[in-house]
């Protein structure tokens, strides 16, 4: 088909914001021209051999990765009919709006964008990762990661995120609502290299086949390189000039129209309008602020090798969870998510072939008894500073100016990832040598530079998208982002994209114009909402880091004269583990409470029963040194209650040791359905006795203590809790020091009554 050379709206480039605005553009009955300079990729010719001329990098043979080193930083994208859908990994994500600052402004928060994020799910077919249809179960990596973070105790801060992956029959094609025939995913692990299977939801088959299906015009193998308007300010024609980029001696050819939608990526359109501006003069009013608040997504990568033999860790779609993390560095915190990545084999087959030292790295593996299916990456996120600044050399080739330091703390926080999951997993670290030897980051998701913002002086294009200075010339792409999303970035761009084509569509005469597929949609669940709110939770239970320790005590003497043991006392033992897991809250609270939870053994009641409750350790305002309440099920299945304190007569060092390893106690039973009556099955506590209740006054009082070995063994048993062996020393510290100082102050009681039986509540 003849391209023509005049059309109402050019639109560069054809990924997350290009494929949306031809869509939209073509439904709305305009005529469009979307440019990209790679080609089409068809199903089953994305590289697999391990040689570089397969078709593997853009340099080489306009292939299908653009690698840009921009000095500080390296940039990955995707170059293709689909852009960079083509090799991402398919996971469609919300950022968290607890995490967005003051840089987000209205029109980019979650309450203005959450129905187009809908939108946008409905248009790409979204589900979470399910079974293997090979092996009926989850893939061994998925399984490895959800097991990990029970065992940590963070469950719920691990998600199976939405994917754009048709999941099911991986035989059976079937159209999707697009038209576009789709089959099940394989589970083969090779999304980020393209998916030769049919099974990945890319822009291709979704937006860019709508838009093609209302007539959009569609010219691979064509880069723009400039961009004129004519004379008329206050209603310009656009000019963009096209090379080819597979034959550079072909001659320029050049395409007008009264609007230009400019989406070639983050990297690209920044380029582009620099050059406009700084090289070519044709566009000298964009704003001072064109290319500043460049961003990273606060992207890090670290490599895991699972040692041994063992389950294949490269199956499954790239992607399967998402875990979020809010991590206290310095004296702020910082958000990031964890995500699992598979590597799939033909990339590895292709690193072993370029890498040196084949034969010497093939034999180390041999020795170690690894596999490379064994390895699988940590793709780490979050909050970095944006603070880039993208300028051009003298080549007119874009390069970076990072300000880094305000990200230290993320970057310190993320690259801990690794090793304790290395740990977690007895697995084998490493980065890779883009850090270890060069210190450079790489970004797949590069953002910014084309900041909105009310006027020209701060930012370069208004809320809708449209350059201030250049009517009917518009970016909708990654480049409008004010900041890191923390989370994959392209459903903001989808869905930032779908709000701002509306309003460009309205502006240009439609005004109640809305996409046809609006009545069909339908709210769609965001399970990374709970992921963070759960980490949000975390966090403010955690804040200050904290301490464990354990504490072990025994009968020592008792208040009550049995008939059935005389003077000797009930043997009753408890071996606790008490927690506090945020130092912040545990100071905040005047009662100063700890978590308790252990064992109990009671002579004729319990054998080795589960017992939990609360230690107030120097509650304020109170002559004891600690309280103590606890409950335990007998062996018979009742519930019972112990309570006790610990204090201090004198501040002498042989009083104060006596009275904070002296537990005064006294147990009972619980009524089942009430704590005000005594439960008529509970067994009695002494042969010449009545049963007690919880309030009974003679309930049985017992008198404890901490064995000088035991005592050694609780200081030696105390731990920090907290991110970083650093943060863990400094909550012990500071719990030693609160100890001791409440310790010292703790006010003796100035009469304590005599212990007897016929004085119970001088223990209470």
């Amino acid at each position: 088909m003849e391209i023509p050379t005049q059309a109402d709206v050019i639109v560069i480039g054809s990924g997350f914001g290009g494929a949306v605005a031809a869509a939209r553009l073509a439904q709305a009955g305009f005529s469009v021209i979307v440019l990209e300079r790679g080609r089409r990729w068809a199903l089953g010719e994305f590289p697999r051999r391990p040689v570089l001329e397969d078709g593997w990098l853009w340099d080489v043979d306009r292939g299908l990765y653009d690698i840009r080193w921009l000095g500080t930083m390296a940039a990955v994208q995707g170059a293709g009919w689909g852009g960079g859908s083509l090799v991402y990994a398919n996971v469609f994500s919300r950022p968290f709006e607890g995490a967005m600052d003051q840089r987000w402004p209205a029109h980019l928060r979650r309450e203005e964008l959450d129905r187009y994020y809908d939108l946008a799910a409905h248009m790409m077919g979204l589900s979470p990762a399910g079974d293997d249809p090979a092996t009926g179960s989850s893939p061994a990596r998925t399984t490895a990661i959800e097991n990990m973070v029970r065992n940590m105790a963070i469950p719920d801060s691990t998600v199976r995120p939405n994917l754009a992956v048709t999941f099911g029959d991986p035989e059976t094609w079937r159209e999707n609502m697009h038209g576009v025939p789709r089959r099940g995913c394989a589970y083969v692990g090779e999304c980020i290299i393209g998916c030769n299977h049919g099974a990945k939801n890319t822009l291709d088959a979704t937006y860019l086949a709508v838009a093609e299906a209302h007539g959009a015009f569609s010219l691979t193998d064509a880069e723009a390189t400039r961009i004129e308007p004519d004379s008329d300010e206050d209603d310009p024609t656009y000019t963009v000039t096209v090379t080819t980029p597979s034959d550079p001696r072909a001659p320029v050819r050049r395409f007008t129209a009264s609007q230009v939608v400019l989406a070639a990526g983050a990297v690209a359109t920044n380029e582009l309008l620099l050059r406009s501006r700084d090289r070519h003069a044709t566009l000298p009013g964009l704003s001072p602020q064109l290319g500043r608040g460049f961003s990273g997504n606060g992207d890090f990568v670290t490599l895991t090798q699972l040692r041994g033999e063992g389950a294949n860790m490269s199956t499954g779609p790239t992607i399967t969870t998402s875990t979020v993390l809010s991590v206290p560095e310095g004296r702020s915190t910082v958000w990031y998510q964890v995500q699992d990545g598979a590597i799939p084999p033909p990339l590895q087959a292709l690193y072993d072939t370029l890498a040196p030292a084949r034969n010497a790295r093939q034999r180390w593996q041999r020795l170690r008894k690894t596999h490379p299916n064994r390895t699988f990456a940590l793709l780490a996120m979050g909050q970095d500073s944006a603070r880039g600044t993208l300028r051009l050399d003298a080549k007119g080739q874009a390069v970076l100016t990072w300000a880094n330091r305000w990200q230290r703390h993320l970057y310190r926080s993320q690259r801990r990832v690794g090793p304790l999951v290395a740990k977690l997993l007895g697995a084998r670290q490493y980065n890779p040598i883009t850090w270890s030897l060069l210190r450079r980051t790489t970004t797949v998701h590069p953002l910014g530079g084309v900041r909105p913002g009310p006027e020209a002086a701060s930012g370069v294009v208004d809320s809708a998208g449209e350059v201030y200075g250049y009517p009917g010339l518009w970016v909708m792409d990654g480049s409008v982002l004010p900041a890191a999303t923390g989370v994959n970035p392209s459903a903001t761009i989808l869905a930032s994209t779908e709000r701002s084509v509306e309003a460009m569509i309205r502006r240009s005469g439609h005004s109640n114009w809305r996409a046809p597929e609006w009545e069909d949609v339908r709210p769609m669940e965001a399970p990374e909402d709970a992921a963070f709110q759960a980490a949000a939770e975390q966090q403010r239970a955690t804040e200050g880091n904290g301490v464990t320790f354990c504490e072990r005590m025994g009968t020592y003497s008792t208040s009550y004269r049995s008939a059935d043991r005389g003077d000797r006392p009930r043997q009753l033992s408890m071996t606790l583990a008490a927690e506090v897991s945020s130092l912040t809250a545990f100071f905040a609270n005047p009662v100063h409470p700890v978590t308790i939870q252990g064992t109990i053994d009671v002579e004729g009641v319990a054998r080795r029963a589960s017992i939990a409750g609360i230690l107030s350790l120097f509650p304020e305002g109170s002559a004891e040194a600690m309280r103590y309440d606890l409950k335990f099920d007998d062996d018979r299945g009742v519930p019972w209650h112990l309570t006790g304190v610990k204090r201090v007569e004198s501040r002498r060092p042989d009083a104060l040791l006596r009275g904070l390893t002296t537990l005064q106690t006294r147990i009972s039973p619980v009524n089942k359905g009430s704590s005000e009556a005594p439960d008529p099955s509970a067994p009695s506590l002494g042969t010449n006795r009545p049963d007690y209740s919880e309030h009974d006054e003679e309930a049985e009082q017992l008198v404890l203590r901490i064995s000088t070995m035991d005592l050694a063994r609780l200081g030696a048993s105390l731990r920090g809790l907290g991110f970083t062996q650093l943060r863990r020393i400094r909550a012990v510290g500071r719990f030693a020091d609160f100890f001791a100082r409440s310790a010292l102050r703790t006010p003796a009681p100035s009469r304590i009554r005599p212990q007897t039986s016929e004085n119970p509540r001088s223990l209470a």
